[in-house]
């Protein structure tokens, strides 16, 4: 387990269900219920969240961890433009973070050192 990328995880899990309240709107009172913006907002988180649970559980070679964090992050960042384009602010602040959260998981400790 590569508890390195739980920090990126738990921000893209909070900014999906951000974006599922964004699409759903529960209430109505979004104002981007239903559009397609919040749908490509929706998938973004989604595969954020995916992509960020993948490599905390699993161990791929070097070279396939950097692709894959190169294309969350960029997930990531698009995800944070739509959500400020649907004035979803706090989705948008949590994906970025999500964003600099990937960036900077190889510096990181990788596992819980044994206490």
């Amino acid at each position: 387990m590569q508890i390195r990328f739980l920090p990126s995880l738990f921000l893209s899990l909070s900014g999906l269900v951000l974006a599922v309240g964004a699409y759903a709107a529960p209430f109505g009172n979004t104002g981007v219920d239903g559009s397609i913006g919040a749908l490509l907002a929706l998938i973004g988180a989604t595969f954020t969240a995916a992509g960020a649970g993948f490599l905390l559980l699993k161990t791929p070679p070097l070279r396939s961890t950097s692709v894959l964090r190169g294309v969350l992050v960029l997930a990531a960042v698009l995800t944070a433009v739509a959500g400020y384009f649907l004035m979803q602010f706090l989705l948008a602040v949590l994906m970025a973070a999500a964003a600099v959260a990937l960036l900077l998981a190889p510096f990181l400790p990788s596992s819980r050192s044994p206490a």
